[in-house]
Parts: C-alpha cells; sequence; structure tokens
C-alpha cells in the first residue's frame, strides 16, 4: 500500500506542475512558454536528484532531504558515469516526469 501512495504522489506531483504549466502556455499563446516551464520542471528534479536542492517541503520520500539520503546522492554523483545517472534519473523519475507530460496536454487542450 505504500508504494501506491508513493506512485500516486509522485503522478499529482507532476501532474500538479504539467497541468499549471499547460494551461499557462495555452493562455499566453506560445509554446515556447510550455518548452521553457517543461524545462525548469525538469531542471528543477535534476537538482534534487543530485543532491543540490534539497526539498524540504516536498511530499516525496524520495526528495528526503536528511543527511543520509544527502551522502547517497553525493556518492551516487561520484561513482556513477554520466549515462548511467542519466538513466537513473530517468528511471527514478519516470512517474513524475509522465504525470507532468500527461497533465501538460491536458492543460493545453482543456477549455478553462
Amino acid at each position: 500500500m505504500d508504494i501506491l501512495n508513493e506512485a500516486t504522489k509522485e503522478v499529482l506531483f507532476g501532474g500538479v506542475a504539467g497541468l499549471a504549466a499547460g494551461y499557462i502556455s495555452k493562455k499566453a499563446g506560445n509554446q515556447l512558454v510550455g518548452i521553457l516551464l517543461g524545462g525548469g520542471f525538469v531542471a528543477f528534479r535534476a537538482a534534487v536528484y543530485d543532491g543540490q536542492y534539497l526539498a524540504t517541503w516536498s511530499p516525496l520520500a524520495k526528495d528526503d532531504a536528511s543527511f543520509p539520503h544527502h551522502l547517497k546522492r553525493k556518492a551516487r554523483k561520484e561513482a556513477y558515469t554520466l549515462s548511467k545517472r542519466v538513466e537513473d534519473f530517468a528511471s527514478e523519475n519516470l512517474l513524475i516526469l509522465g504525470g507532468f507530460t500527461g497533465f501538460y496536454l491536458l492543460g493545453q487542450s482543456a477549455a478553462l
């Protein structure tokens, strides 16, 4: 049940950001706004993944800002090659980025 709750939080976390980005880019009438917001969200997730930003407010378990998790991020950064880190980042953030993409498209098509 814990895994299901965490997966739901991840999809909703990405979904809220995607819906907001899609809606804002639709209202602005420019896809460049959506690209910038999407790129910013991916950069934010990458910063959390690398430990450059500690998201203490995040509801996600993987964003734990504790010292042991920080050491784990630092060790991963030093031990993994760039391609392995990109692969690990993609697999670890699949639900979040998938939720972002799906709800972004929903925000683009919604007539709110």
